[in-house]
């Protein structure tokens, strides 16, 4: 027979009172933090099952970001896509308008005045931001795609009419360089923008000043093809060849689409030529350091000397010269990206093609130059800009489509691994409420037990 002692009952009575008080104090915690598992101890699988459901509903919460951040983004899109096809609506519209035969040059005029308004808004359009970012840069979000610059001219020389002899003796009609001054035939010379110098061409140089605003340029003293009235008759009021006949012969004439000027008159050839040796009044062109600007040959750049002939200034559509192809992506599922972004050269046609500003230039140019056949022609390009833009709105579409189908999914997948998340983890706190009242009178019911039974000394049993 064993025989209890007073260190025994003591051993015990400890014993049973921390194994209640740790059922109690469990319980109190599972209540606390509304979880059965705080610690790997409280339940190994359970809680590598409720890490792995963690780590589930964070990615899908970050989808969720994601695709929230991208709908935005082609919802903006998608307003500018509206707006780009009011532009080239109402520019439409206006081209119809201004073919008509019974149009004046001075109404085409004013028509021009409000093409203009509308190549300015296309440009802001261009410019869309997102979160300060710029939508139609592909990767590069920090740079405009196009902007409206002040330019001045740099007329450059073409291999066609650079250091030309005046005698044709020597000129070979099989060499495309074999070329020779005629003073009876116009000179066509392409417009750079002296006044920026652009870091990301290559190699660096002066933009070539395509998409230049009709109306905007001007050459102090020579008058530009065609008279701005010339379908005015001689001595009417508004027409000013009837009190300048000088007027009546063209100087120049400026393609505004592809930016260049063609030299007429021998008036305007004298301030780029010398017509007695028909050589070019030309410099060798230098960077900002002085040094000679190469060409993509190897061969010095040429452009006439600004000392000689008068300066040009204008104002154009820049295109920047950065790739603008890059792709903006969002994760919307596992391993799974989407495209949010529209390519600058699927939205607005490709650089040195016939892109949206062209195509609103070009018939700009129609109006100035009251050039009917180039007017009619603009309605085609335009309804190309128009269709271009509904394409790359319906691409928008589809993508939106299928962003809202994920979503959905997503939602679905969430609440359903929340759920068994909630399962492994979440405490029942009704039951747990009954558990602790439960533990919390048995705990009691150990301390007076114990309380009683240590008041006994060694004396109770002699």
């Amino acid at each position: 027979m064993a025989r209890i002692t007073f260190t025994t009952m003591y051993d015990t009575t400890m014993r049973y009172l921390q194994r209640n008080g740790n059922n109690l104090n469990k319980l109190q915690e599972q209540i606390a933090s509304e979880s059965k598992i705080n610690r790997p101890s409280d339940n190994p699988v359970g809680f590598t099952n409720g890490l792995n459901y963690g780590t589930i509903l964070n990615a899908l919460g970050q989808q969720k970001i994601n695709m929230d951040d991208g709908e935005i983004y082609m919802t903006v899109m998608e307003t500018t896509h509206n707006s780009i096809n009011n532009v080239f609506t109402r520019c439409q519209e206006l081209a119809v308008q201004a073919s008509n035969d019974t149009e004046t040059h001075q109404n085409r005029l004013y028509t021009n005045m409000e093409i203009r308004e509308l190549l300015e808004h296309m440009v802001s359009l261009a410019q869309t931001q997102h979160k300060d970012n710029y939508i139609f840069s592909g990767k590069w979000t920090n740079m405009p795609p196009y902007e409206i610059k002040a330019g001045q001219a740099e007329l450059r020389l073409n291999a066609s009419n650079a250091s030309i002899p005046l005698n044709p003796a020597g000129y070979n009609p099989t060499d495309p360089n074999s070329t020779y001054f005629d003073p009876a035939s116009p000179v066509t010379i392409n417009i750079t923008d002296s006044n920026y110098w652009d870091q990301n061409a290559v190699p660096p140089d002066n933009p070539d000043a395509q998409r230049i605003i009709p109306g905007s340029i001007q050459l102090n003293g020579l008058m530009e093809k065609p008279n701005r009235y010339a379908d005015l008759p001689e001595g009417h009021p508004d027409s000013i060849s009837s009190s300048h006949p000088d007027y009546l012969n063209s100087d120049y004439e400026v393609d505004y689409v592809n930016g260049t000027i063609t030299l007429i008159s021998d008036k305007a050839k004298a301030l780029f030529y010398d017509t007695t040796t028909g050589d070019a009044i030309e410099t060798i062109k230098r960077d900002n350091a002085g040094n000679p600007v190469l060409d993509n040959t190897g061969s010095t750049i040429r452009i006439f000397d600004g000392n000689s002939v008068p300066a040009i200034s204008f104002d154009y559509v820049y295109r920047n010269s950065i790739d603008m192809s890059g792709e903006i992506l969002r994760e919307i599922d596992t391993g799974i990206t989407m495209k949010i972004n529209a390519n600058p050269d699927d939205l607005f046609g490709k650089n040195n093609e016939m892109d949206a500003f062209k195509e609103i230039i070009s018939f700009m140019q129609g109006l100035w130059h009251n050039d009917q056949p180039q007017i009619n022609r603009s309605i085609e390009h335009l309804n190309n800009g128009r269709e271009r833009n509904l394409e790359q709105q319906a691409i928008e579409g589809a993508r939106l489509n299928r962003l809202a189908t994920v979503y959905d999914r997503n939602m679905d997948l969430t609440t359903a691994n929340t759920d068994v998340k909630s399962r492994i983890e979440d405490v029942d706190l009704a039951d747990a409420l009954t558990q602790f009242a439960l533990a919390d009178a048995v705990y009691n019911a150990s301390l007076q037990a114990a309380a009683r039974l240590m008041q006994r000394s060694l004396m109770d049993y002699l």
